[in-house]
């Protein structure tokens, strides 16, 4: 995470995140597994499911070589339930995916999809982390797991299984993981439909909020690569929690990234909708901070901002203290990718910004607001001197 300007009165922040099993499958057909105690069930932490015995789902039997593959994910299973070392649950976990790719894809994929059918899972004690490509560089469960490598080994076959996961709310990283796999891999009109219905599921699902997983705060990402405005009841309810601040902060960085993408819009609707951000008025002016005054309808939807009546006087103050907002995050995401201007554009932007506030300084609509626009004067002033030194 990095910053191009660091303001006291900005919010530069970022989701931190900290984020799996298995051994070779011919490996694994050719070596006695150390036997285990006896199986019992097993509950997830993370989605309270009852694991069933690895006999349960699979037959013991390994004359195909879907048959060993489903027989290596079971022994991979039971090994996960008693292993407590991270570093060899990685491993196993790199192992199995050499194995997964070095197989004919649909025997792979076909073994997965048993898998996950069957509803067993195990933790893999680690944690849930983004690679920049949006791929998992670990996964907190098996099930996590074979949904990431899923996507790797069949694209088309991974949308589709994402609807299976989507249809129930059973653990809120599956529902991460799938809702980028169909992001990914059904652009049709019913695909986008259904995206967006089951981000909005997700985003209001309460049991998720109240105790939210990395990859639940991940998957507000989903909402930035949607992007428009129908989302925004949503996330602006949720960044109004003050007593969930994890949930309040993906919500935040959500709607700052849908700013910072679609400014005029997204800026337009905070403002036709003051409930919107009722009592969180200050990081409505972070927003509106974010507006480019060299793009005329952001400069126009500007100027309605400091005007409109509803826009009190300690909104304009915070508004002062970071207008033009320059802190950008860099961080990977499951979706989208993270867009900062360049040096040339920021130094570009102030001397705008410095020529604008002096306009108005001068202009009768904002007598009212002399003393906040001088203050922006003078520390914009102070930018553009550095920049040009």
């Amino acid at each position: 995470m990095s910053s191009h300007r660091n303001n006291s009165n900005g919010f530069l922040v970022g989701l931190a995140t900290i984020f799996v099993l298995a051994a070779l499958a011919w490996w694994l057909w050719h070596r006695e597994v150390q036997p285990s105690p006896p199986l019992t069930a097993s509950v997830s932490a993370s989605t309270n499911t009852i694991y069933p015995p690895a006999n349960a789902t699979t037959s013991a039997a390994t004359s195909s070589p879907t048959a060993s593959t489903n027989g290596s994910l079971q022994n991979i299973y039971r090994s996960l339930q008693i292993a407590t070392d991270t570093a060899t649950a990685r491993k196993q976990l790199a192992d199995l995916r050499t194995a997964l790719s070095a197989m004919p894809t649909n025997e792979a994929v076909a073994a997965i999809k048993q898998f996950l059918d069957s509803k067993a899972d195990v933790s893999t004690h680690l944690g849930f982390k983004v690679a920049k490509n949006g791929l998992l560089d670990d996964a907190p469960t098996l099930r996590t797991f074979l949904l990431d490598e899923l996507v790797r080994l069949d694209p088309s076959a991974a949308a589709d299984y994402s609807k299976v996961i989507l249809a129930s709310k059973d653990s809120p990283d599956e529902w991460a993981v799938a809702l980028r796999n169909l992001a990914w891999n059904d652009t049709s009109a019913d695909g986008r439909a259904l995206l967006e219905q089951k981000t909005t599921e997700m985003l209001e699902y309460e049991p998720w909020q109240q105790n939210p997983s990395t990859g639940f705060l991940e998957a507000f990402d989903t909402a930035v690569y949607i992007g428009g405005t129908s989302l925004m009841p949503a996330l602006t309810d949720l960044v109004r929690r003050q007593d969930n601040p994890a949930v309040a902060h993906a919500s935040y960085l959500a709607l700052d990234r849908l700013v910072i993408n679609n400014p005029t819009a997204t800026l337009t609707a905070l403002l036709a909708d003051p409930n919107l951000m009722q009592g969180r008025e200050a990081t409505r002016a972070n927003y509106f901070a974010r507006a480019d005054v060299r793009d005329p309808q952001q400069k126009q939807v500007l100027e309605n901002y400091l005007l409109n009546p509803h826009t009190s006087v300690a909104e304009i103050d915070a508004f002062a203290g970071i207008f033009p907002n320059a802190n950008y995050m860099i961080s990977p995401n499951l979706l989208t990718q993270s867009q900062t201007p360049d040096r040339p554009a920021l130094v570009s932007r102030d001397a705008e910004s410095l020529r604008v506030v002096q306009g108005w300084i001068t202009d009768p609509r904002f007598v009212q607001l002399l003393p906040s626009l001088e203050k922006m004067q003078a520390r914009l002033a102070g930018y553009v001197r550095q920049e040009s030194q």
